[in-house]
């Protein structure tokens, strides 16, 4: 298998929210880029074997690390050689707050629609100031410095946080393989360019003219590499050569590369799934179960989600329901229009419930991963309706979640048509995976009444055989070993 030698992202292999000494150790998150990425870690020997570079946000970081900003740490696969990169809060500021959350995290979802004036709570991309760029270009750069100094023979940079670190890594004068992968969806540039006053279309167009800095660009999606395609030939006057693109006298090759999950670490939670204490009465009202769990993010369409569940209330239809959306970057200003927007169409639901006799709950909370399986495993329909999606974990966790119960007592599973997983498990609608455009109200509803039914189908083996194929380590051999071809 191949593995990865020298890993860039913006978030560290795990942060240190515990002193040294402490009793508990802080352990490795479960976030998508990390669950994905974890399967390819070779462990480091002291020559050979992974190593992290990422910032470092944790409080007691700086406890742990040499004064190089170097540690070692334990890892199931081996130890890991880590190296953290500190930034001040300015810094930080420009390139985490305003360019990549406020600025180009909005702008990648615009893949089919304007958003903001579709729903009225998505933000509008906030184009930076020249202060704020010059801090997302001071951040990128650190990183791809950091990267060139290591003499590793591939480089595999993660996310838009660090678009514009491939091409700084070649000029750097990094000598190995350079890969990019981008996990979230790629925008539409014809969507996207009503948003791009000012300098926006500028500093999109550094972004792109970055990824293409790579060997090889990888994607969720082929609609994804394709909108690439479409922008890197219009931003930067780069070249289509069969699949792959010509830039500054190069080949840059484009692939896709949907990510996937661990599926023994979920099939073991699973087995011995916890419900949440405060949620049991709900849990175990006996009525069918509707699941709706995520970050408590703009991009999850998480207010269509609760208008359809407050009108299927309305049509008759009899169910529990429980959502839980984590909170997730605190003080980032793109994000103060959600939070009215989920507690009035919360409250919505909440009376079409109360109004038919039925429970529902909807909070705002961060559960322990062994109890988010153990929801998705308990439901009786998995609602997703991400609004736009890299490709979404959430319904393959818990269609292997669901593979521990017996057939006829599956879920359906409901996700956003424009999320990467419906795209990759396209034709598996009869399945137990069901897409649909969380944009059309009518459509919504009438999916969540089905899917109560047990319509089109429920989880299937074939589904479950599906996803385990396509697992984290097969996505991170595929690319690496793409790599390895490409250079």
């Amino acid at each position: 298998m191949a593995t990865a030698a020298l890993i860039l992202a913006n978030r560290s292999y795990l942060d240190h929210e515990a002193p040294r000494g402490a009793p508990e150790p802080s352990s490795a998150a479960n976030g998508g880029l990390l669950a994905a990425v974890r399967p390819a870690i070779a462990p480091w020997d002291g020559v050979n074997g992974t190593t992290w570079i990422g910032a470092g946000r944790g409080p007691f970081d700086r406890e742990w690390v040499d004064a190089a900003g170097f540690e070692l740490i334990p890892s199931v696969r081996g130890p890991v050689c880590h190296r953290r990169l500190f930034f001040d809060d300015a810094a930080w500021a420009g390139h985490y707050g305003a360019v990549a959350n406020c600025f180009l995290w909005p702008l990648l979802h615009l893949v089919r629609a304007p958003l903001p004036e579709r729903t009225g709570y998505y933000p509008v991309p906030a184009i930076p100031t020249p202060e704020e760029w010059a801090q997302y270009v001071f951040v990128n750069q650190q990183f791809a410095d950091a990267g060139a100094a290591q003499s590793q023979p591939t480089a595999w940079i993660h996310d838009y946080q660090l678009a514009l670190a491939p091409e700084m890594l070649r000029k750097a004068g990094f000598p190995g393989r350079i890969g990019y992968f981008l996990h979230t969806p790629f925008f539409n540039l014809r969507v996207a360019s009503r948003y791009l006053h000012g300098e926006g279309e500028r500093y999109l167009t550094e972004v792109v003219s970055g990824m293409l800095g790579a060997h090889l660009v990888g994607f969720q999606s082929n609609s994804d590499a394709e909108r690439f395609r479409a922008a890197a030939v219009q931003l930067c006057g780069a070249e289509v050569e069969e699949s792959a693109l010509r830039f500054a006298g190069r080949k840059v090759a484009i692939g896709t590369y949907p990510v996937g999950v661990e599926v023994d670490e979920i099939l073991a939670i699973a087995k011995d799934a916890r419900t949440p204490p405060g949620l049991a009465a709900v849990v175990e009202s006996g009525l069918p179960l509707v699941v709706g769990l995520e970050r408590a993010d703009f991009t999850k369409g998480i207010p269509e989600r609760l208008r359809a569940v407050a009108a299927a209330y309305r049509n008759g239809a009899r169910f529990a329901y429980v959502g839980v959306a984590a909170p997730t970057r605190a003080g980032v200003k793109a994000y103060s229009a959600l939070a009215g927007a989920i507690e009035a169409a919360s409250l919505d639901a909440q009376a079409a419930a109360t109004a038919a006799g039925l429970p529902f709950v909807q909070s705002q909370a961060v559960i322990p991963w062994a109890e988010v399986i153990g929801l998705q495993r308990r439901a009786d329909v998995v609602f997703t309706s991400s609004l736009a999606d890299g490709l979404n974990l959430v319904p393959i966790q818990a269609a292997i979640a669901q593979s521990t119960k017996p057939l006829s007592e599956r879920a359906v599973i409901i996700t956003g048509r424009d999320a990467g997983v419906a795209h990759a498990f396209s034709g598996f609608e009869s399945d137990g995976l069901v897409p649909v455009d969380p944009l059309d109200s009518a459509a919504m509803t009438a999916t969540l009444l089905h899917a109560l039914r047990g319509q089109p189908g429920r989880v299937s083996d074939r589904l479950v055989a599906a996803i385990c194929e396509h697992d984290a380590l097969a996505w991170a051999t595929r690319f690496l070993t793409d790599l390895e071809r490409t250079c």
